[in-house]
């Protein structure tokens, strides 16, 4: 048996066919493939993920380990199968490095094509790139699209499935947040990533609509382009699904909007390079003509590398740093939504709770959150710490090109808004919100006999019964931003977040074409949930 590097790399999308692809595969006569599914040998540094250690003395030092890789190699063993216990021997026992990786793919028959399909490898960054191309500069890849939104919720139910992701909108927002979510669904930036290193003609794009309609088609594609005979396939066999998720929940319209949103520049990227299945996930349904898989060329590639400049120059105004300044529950997110789905860079709610700056900005550590990649690389910053009191104005003096807006409503409409938010309790944390809204010495109070409570806990101050208290804040706020930009209204929009028109404005404003087949947003809205908790809190009466 010869190391030898595979012939090809599947390297994602997670969720969107890989399983089935390797089933189908491992069928074919002249494919090898390893035992062990997925290898994840080079996304290894990658952040976000625990892998057990590379030298077998620290790997094995775990004796549950040992004793699971030991039971693993005597059942092959015992069932005769010495080929596949000194292959998982190998796998277990030796140090995993490029020598280690190749050896996994000794066992192939000379004749074969050999490989391996490791969804996590869509995330690699250049280094991991570079790694698998030192090792495997020959390799064809094979790199599997699915919708970007629903591809986001099967991983969201796998993650529920497995206890690993709470449910709820605000969790899920937190996992897109990460490196494990958004860089997931973002695949014109993995094809430029490997496309540095790999020529364009190395890759094969599949879309999951088409495996899923045209799976025949599919495989053919797939078989030619590895150099594989086109052997007979059970229609069954390559209809049915693999490793489906069970749950049939369909992603909540409150979070589908937000990831669309996100994704829509992307979706809008992939329709125009690649046409079909791409183009679908716009309009609903693919082309009749729509091909299952296409080979990439440079052509794709210099389309996908060109666009962001193109985009750019067809803004009617020249870039810059827009802050949302309205105050909480006044459209802040739907303006995020409306603008990051026209383009812009945002830096939203999960960026800010993921970096503190709402946490900074009551410390006073403002530098601190205009150091950050994420404030760096935004053009539209929404929701907190933006419209915490007064900040306004040290935004306006630290970032003199910046614009801001200003989204109100009906103050009672907003008091009732604040409300259904925080179910009757103030939304948040408590110190922050305390600081806000001039409540400070009440929750001094209210922590005096409570020494073991968190001040920055939620929920720990009543709201329902301060109406004219808060609405007489939402009205400074509104003021004080108007008056600081009266000198300079050209710097500042101000509009009813309920007015007709107010969307289509803003995006005069900063300076796009608004999208006339996006919907405007009211994202975050009020919930059937809310209404339960703020129901279940005035009946329990407030104090």
């Amino acid at each position: 048996m010869q190391p030898r590097p595979p012939d090809f790399i599947g390297i994602g999308a997670q969720k969107a066919g890989t399983w089935w692809l390797r089933t189908q595969l491992a069928r074919h006569p002249g494919v090898w493939m390893p035992p062990v599914a997925e290898l994840h040998y080079f996304d290894r540094p990658l952040e976000g993920a625990v892998f057990p250690p590379a030298t077998a003395a620290d790997r094995l030092s775990d004796s549950a380990r040992l004793e699971e890789a030991v039971a693993a190699i005597e059942g092959l063993a015992k069932a005769g199968d010495f080929h596949g216990a000194a292959w998982r021997a190998a796998y277990e026992f030796l140090d995993q490095d490029d020598d280690w990786y190749r050896m996994l793919f000794a066992p192939a028959p000379a004749a074969s094509i050999a490989g391996e399909i490791t969804p996590r490898y869509a995330i690699c960054g250049d280094a991991e790139i570079a790694h698998m191309h030192a090792v495997a500069p020959a390799a064809k890849l094979v790199f599997l699209l699915r919708h970007p939104v629903e591809r986001f919720w099967a991983q969201c139910k796998m993650m529920h499935g497995f206890g690993t992701l709470q449910a709820g909108d605000a969790a899920a927002m937190r996992l897109f947040d990460s490196s494990n979510g958004r860089p997931r669904g973002e695949y014109t930036r993995t094809i430029a990533r490997y496309c540095r290193r790999y020529d364009p003609a190395q890759v094969l794009i599949a879309f999951q609509d088409g495996l899923a309609r045209q799976p025949r088609e599919a495989l053919r594609g797939v078989f030619g382009f590895l150099g594989l005979a086109d052997v007979p396939v059970d229609d069954a066999a390559i209809r049915s699904r693999v490793n489906e998720t069970a749950d049939p929940r369909p992603i909540p319209d409150s979070l589908r909007t937000r990831i669309e949103a996100a994704y829509r520049t992307e979706m809008e990227a992939l329709a125009e390079v690649f046409g079909g299945y791409a183009t679908g996930w716009l309009d609903g349904s693919p082309p009749d003509d729509a091909a299952p898989v296409v080979r990439l060329t440079a052509a794709h590639v210099d389309a996908i590398e060109t666009r962001p400049a193109r985009v750019r120059a067809a803004r009617t105004r020249p870039p810059c740093r827009v802050f949302c300044v309205s105050m909480q529950r006044s459209g802040t997110t739907s303006v995020g939504d409306w603008l990051e789905a026209h383009g812009l860079v945002r830096a939203g709610s999960p960026t800010a709770v993921r970096r503190g700056w709402t946490r900074l900005w009551f410390e006073g550590r403002y530098e601190e959150i205009f150091a950050a990649d994420e404030f760096r690389s935004a053009e539209i910053l929404e929701d907190d710490p933006w419209w915490c009191p007064g900040f306004h104005r040290h935004l306006a003096a630290r970032f003199p090109d910046a614009k801001f807006i200003l989204l109100t409503r009906d103050p009672d409409d907003w008091f009732a808004s604040l409300c259904h938010h925080g179910g009757g309790m103030n939304p948040g944390w408590s110190d922050i919100h305390a600081r806000i809204y001039d409540r400070e010495e009440e929750l001094r109070n209210l922590l005096r006999g409570r020494p073991e409570t968190d001040p920055a806990a939620w929920g720990l101050l009543s709201i329902v019964e301060h109406a004219d208290h808060y609405k007489r804040a939402y009205e400074r706020h509104t003021a004080a931003v108007q008056e600081c930009f009266a000198a300079a209204p050209e710097r500042l929009f101000s509009a009813d977040l309920e007015a007709p028109g107010t969307f289509h404005e803003i995006c005069e404003f900063v300076g796009v074409r608004p999208n006339p087949r996006l919907a405007i947003p009211k994202s975050n809205a009020r919930t059937d949930e809310m209404s339960r908790r703020l129901a279940a809190r005035l009946a329990g009466g407030v104090s």
